[in-house]
């Protein structure tokens, strides 16, 4: 039964709208909600008191308060309790990112301010609220708010990927599935303008050119798998961003992967010869000399054995638009003077994507058959390499700033209380960020969504296999 728009109104009118007894009904806070001056007459209640038809309730998630070390209180309000009553509201609350992995408890039902109290939580650890509201049309959510307890000291981290002999094998996975897509500013094009940035601690041996070959470093892919025009037939050639480091080369290669607009394998690409010798190229500037990148020659790493690698990416693969730096140093141009192109590839940001770290983007083709989400990862290496302070770039960041990044060696010179200009997402891998069942990581930015899944004998690292630990 709709309440009046104007007349007498009853506390039982009230009660059975919004789902509660008639003692929760009380007539002289009603003006607070809908605006009335005492003594008006007659009564016409707003719509942005009821909602209009077919409307969820429109809802708030407070910022958490009276913060302790053990403690702290949500807090919510309901503008609009929508087209119906609301029967059910309350809050998602967890270490979690991702709401819906988090516990769901409902505080009550009906409109307005409500609140929760949190208590026998974990010491400086990292919890997510995000508030819920349900009626007959559906459940609403505010956004998700993260807020740290007190107390505790959150340990630096990283994450181990096990090597394996067998380079196909996705046992051992690093991957953020498209499910997890933090923000769709990683939905990077050939025509992208953008910053990778992270540290890494080789773990592969000087044999892995006859075990695997490639160490996969980095990438970024869309998850489909279908048969449109475009002919996505595996996820290999679908907008994939890929970073790799061949050992039977020495060489580091960035490419990207695409279709062009009749179906047809595209790419573009570039890479660096890190044995290359002579003042200012990477043999010099990477400290590696002559002798090939692996766990027996780190090349200039920081006193854990870590090196930062950097590349900005301006719109193309040319000379002039790439560049790699290690620990802040510009290693010198990339092998092709204008890149190597095969085909345009299409522009497509319009599909969700994946993420992934120590292995490939995708699954590989012809042999594991599905989507990324369920075959990306292999090309992990033969050995355990550790991987920390992960950050992509809406820009192709100065020298000056790549320098600032590299911190003399110390990194960890991302904020973690405000979220960077430019920044599109960034991992520290700490351990306040962590969750060992499932063991996963979530991102410093964004704060919603953006999980890695750790696979297999893959683990976190601490101490000495991270950056400053």
């Amino acid at each position: 039964m709709a309440l009046p728009e104007e007349g007498p109104l009853s506390a039982s009118q009230v009660a059975t709208e919004f789902g509660v007894s008639q003692t929760s009904i009380s007539f002289q806070n009603l003006g607070n909600y809908v605006g009335i001056e005492p003594g008006e007459d007659p009564v016409t209640l707003p719509d942005s008191f009821y909602g209009q038809a077919g409307n969820t309730p429109t809802i708030l998630t407070n910022t958490p308060s009276s913060i302790t070390s053990t403690g702290m209180t949500l807090g919510a309000y309901i503008s609009s309790v929508g087209s119906s009553a609301v029967t059910n509201r309350g809050f998602y609350f967890g270490t979690n990112s991702n709401y819906a992995s988090n516990t769901k408890t409902q505080v009550g039902s009906g409109g307005g301010g409500y609140t929760l109290a949190k208590t026998g939580l974990t010491a400086g650890t990292t919890y997510y609220v995000t508030a819920y509201a349900i009626n007959s049309q559906g459940e609403a959510r505010g956004s998700t708010v993260s807020q740290d307890t007190t107390g505790g000291t959150a340990t630096s981290g990283s994450v181990m990927r096990y090597g394996s002999t067998d380079r196909m094998s996705i046992t051992n996975r690093i991957i953020s599935p498209s499910t997890e897509e933090p923000t769709t500013g990683i939905r990077l094009t050939s025509t992208s303008t953008f910053t990778l940035n992270f540290w890494v601690k080789a773990g592969w041996t000087s044999a892995l050119s006859s075990q695997g070959r490639h160490q996969f470093l980095w990438g970024v892919s869309a998850n489909a798998q279908d048969s449109t025009s475009t002919n996505y037939t595996t996820n290999v050639y679908n907008n994939n961003w890929r970073m790799y480091y061949d050992e039977a080369q020495n060489r580091v290669t960035f490419s990207f992967l695409g279709k062009t607009s009749t179906g047809a394998n595209a790419y573009t690409d570039n890479f660096w010869w890190l044995h290359k010798t002579g003042t200012g190229n990477a043999a010099v500037q990477t400290g590696l000399g002559s002798t090939y990148w692996s766990n027996t020659n780190r090349g200039d790493v920081n006193d854990n054995d870590f090196c930062m690698i950097t590349v900005t990416y301006n719109g193309s693969m040319s000379q002039s638009n790439l560049k790699m730096y290690w620990n802040g140093s510009d290693i010198g141009t990339a092998y092709y003077a204008s890149g190597r192109v095969s085909g345009t590839p299409l522009i497509d940001t319009t599909q969700v994507r994946l993420q992934a770290l120590l292995g490939t983007p995708y699954g590989p083709n012809g042999t594991l058959t599905g989507t990324g989400d369920q075959t990306a990862g292999y090309f992990g290496g033969n050995g355990n390499t550790y991987i920390d302070q992960y950050s992509l770039w809406d820009s192709a960041l100065s020298s000056t700033a790549v320098s600032n990044l590299y911190n003399e060696g110390a990194g960890g010179s991302i904020s973690t209380t405000e979220q960077p200009e430019g920044l599109i997402v960034y991992y520290n891998m700490n351990s306040n960020y962590q969750t060992s069942s499932p063991k996963s990581f979530s991102p410093v930015w964004p704060t919603s969504n953006g999980e890695f899944y750790i696979s297999g004998s893959s683990d976190f690292g601490s101490g000495t296999n991270t950056v400053d630990g």
